[in-house]
């Protein structure tokens, strides 16, 4: 049985996404996935498959794939575009030395710890841990970041059809949210 996701307030997204350290290699690349699965609404499977090429900072927008082989293109917010140049700048080229690889061997934007793309198991794990030591009370699981943007954007007045094309749903004939 499946449990219910909970939406965290605004203050407690906040206090996630500040608890990574970003002065260190690793907290700065926790602080930028944390910021994607909020701010873009993505999915950890998203997040798993996100390349290099899909972030496009000059457009202001990044390309999320879908499980079925789509893509969803998402406008950035300016905390979420900061924390990725930062992160894609000064630490994913240090955990591709660290691990041993060069930049051309990876397209993975978020690597883990020895150089490789990151897994669905990794999202999980970085978010559990920064959930746990943030001091969070919420149950959090992969769903709660995505359902509480949504959230969010509901209460500062998007319109629920928006929010479906934000998250990229698609009807049950499997075309996308008009």
């Amino acid at each position: 049985m499946q449990m219910p996701v909970e939406v965290l307030s605004p203050e407690d997204v906040e206090q996630l996404l500040a608890h990574p350290n970003v002065q260190d290699m690793l907290g700065l690349r926790d602080a930028a996935l944390l910021a994607t699965l909020y701010y873009a609404a993505a999915t950890s499977g998203q997040v798993a498959a996100f390349n290099l090429s899909d972030l496009q900072v000059r457009r202001r927008q990044i390309v999320l794939r879908t499980d079925d082989g789509g893509t969803r293109t998402v406008q950035l917010a300016d905390p979420l575009a900061d924390l990725l140049e930062r992160y894609k700048r000064d630490s994913r080229r240090l955990i591709l030395a660290h691990g041993g690889s060069s930049e051309q061997q990876s397209k993975a934007l978020f690597l883990g710890n020895r150089a490789q793309r990151i897994r669905v198991q990794d999202v999980r794990q970085i978010l559990g841990t920064n959930v746990k030591a943030a001091g969070i009370k919420a149950t959090v699981n992969l769903n709660t970041l995505r359902l509480s943007r949504a959230w969010h954007l509901r209460q500062e007045g998007m319109s629920p059809e928006s929010i479906q094309r934000f998250l990229g749903a698609t009807s049950r004939s499997g075309r996308p949210v008009i």
